[in-house]
């Protein structure tokens, strides 16, 4: 019986929020290429060179969740949760998600400042500045970060290394944090400055990543943006649930070319959708993809003054879609049979995306972990 419903992605939008789906899923849509038709991203990429990039800053998408101030929309979580699910079924290559979302939250809570104000109106016009701060850990850092900032002739030396930053050869502008008089502080770095040394390689998505060195890299006393500390945990709570429901619409994608396949494949003089061992894992990948996706909305409209219960929910939610989306898709390329480890077919090009995202910010452990310290508090 279950099988037998339309397996379509569940709509409890509002008005405004089916109408920026129904805005950017048509964009999307239209103009954005399939993954085989597109070239590869160079190591140094520069993500505000793309022409989709400046088509999401004309549409208001950069700005969806910035102040008014800054030029933004003051939208909520929610409204970026609808944005990621179009991404994720689209395996849009922008880092919307690194740009927008993480450096957009963690500027629009740090102390106000003219410097941090300029960064935020330039997101919402289509600068696309990346955060760098995870270091050595494969996980979400814990504590002071090992990179150092000091003061010195009127300005600021930084020291450290910064790891797998998407996007970081090429982009125009950095965010870096670092250690500075026993806090965690955020600093802006600007391509070319003296002593920052960057290495970029594609990674496991095909979205270009880099290291990126501080060798006596040398700012200006304006590139203090103000102490990241609980900012910055919140900013990445917020892109935790945005990623999951980036995974959503992978998932949704993935269920859909799989429904499609089983469908139109014959076997034994009959679609192969009509046997009930098939039936059965598409009805598990459905529920599978419906459970994360209570996880993820649950987490979304939690409310953003209680940080701890947001947090509680982002990590619930982000190990939940890491269980979903690896069984989604080793189900989808079983069901494939030997043409779902292609580069030719989408299904690859999925799989290898919910993988980045389940790395992204802390994986399945660790956030399993995270919940359980937090519900003990």
């Amino acid at each position: 019986m279950i099988f037998k419903q339309a397996l379509n992605e569940a709509d409890d939008y509002t008005d405004d929020q089916r109408a920026l789906d129904d805005a950017v899923g048509r964009y999307l849509q239209g103009e954005y290429p399939p993954p085989a038709a597109r070239p590869a991203l160079a190591a140094d990429a520069d993500p505000e060179a793309s022409a989709h990039w400046r088509a999401f800053a004309d549409m208001g998408l950069l700005g969806l969740a910035l102040p008014p101030s800054a030029g933004g929309m003051d939208g909520g979580l929610g409204d970026l949760c609808v944005v990621m699910q179009r991404v994720g079924r689209h395996l849009v290559a922008e880092p919307y998600d690194a740009s927008a979302v993480l450096c957009g939250q963690l500027l629009s809570r740090l102390p106000e400042n003219e410097r941090a104000r300029g960064l935020l109106a330039g997101i919402a016009q289509g600068r696309a500045p990346l955060l760098g701060h995870a270091e050595t850990d494969p996980e979400w850092p814990q504590g002071l970060p090992r990179a150092t900032a000091e003061r010195r002739d009127g300005g600021w030396v930084l020291n450290g290394v910064k790891r797998r930053v998407p996007y970081g050869a090429g982009a125009r502008q950095l965010l870096v944090t670092a250690r500075a008089a026993g806090e965690t502080a955020v600093f802006l770095v600007e391509a070319g400055a003296p002593g920052l040394e960057r290495r970029g390689a594609p990674g496991l998505d095909g979205r270009p990543y880099a290291d990126i060195a501080l060798n006596d890299c040398r700012v200006d006393a304006g590139a203090y943006l103000g102490p990241a500390g609980e900012a910055l945990e919140q900013a990445a709570d917020a892109a935790r649930v945005a990623l999951c429901a980036e995974a959503l619409g992978a998932m949704q994608a993935l269920l859909d070319a799989t429904r499609d396949h089983v469908s139109g494949r014959r076997q034994f003089g009959q679609p192969l959708a009509r046997f009930q061992a098939v039936q059965h894992r598409l009805v598990d990948m459905l529920l599978a993809l419906e459970q994360a996706r209570s996880l993820t909305w649950l987490a979304a409209g939690a409310d953003p003054a209680d940080a701890r219960r947001r947090a509680r929910l982002a990590s619930a939610a982000k190990a939940g879609c890491a269980a979903a989306a690896r069984y989604i898709g080793q189900q989808s390329i079983q069901l494939h049979g030997g043409m779902g480890m292609t580069d030719e077919l989408p299904v690859g090009h999925y799989v290898k995306r919910l993988l980045a995202i389940e790395h992204t910010l802390g994986d399945a452990r660790y956030h399993l972990n995270r919940y359980q310290r937090l519900a003990a508090a």
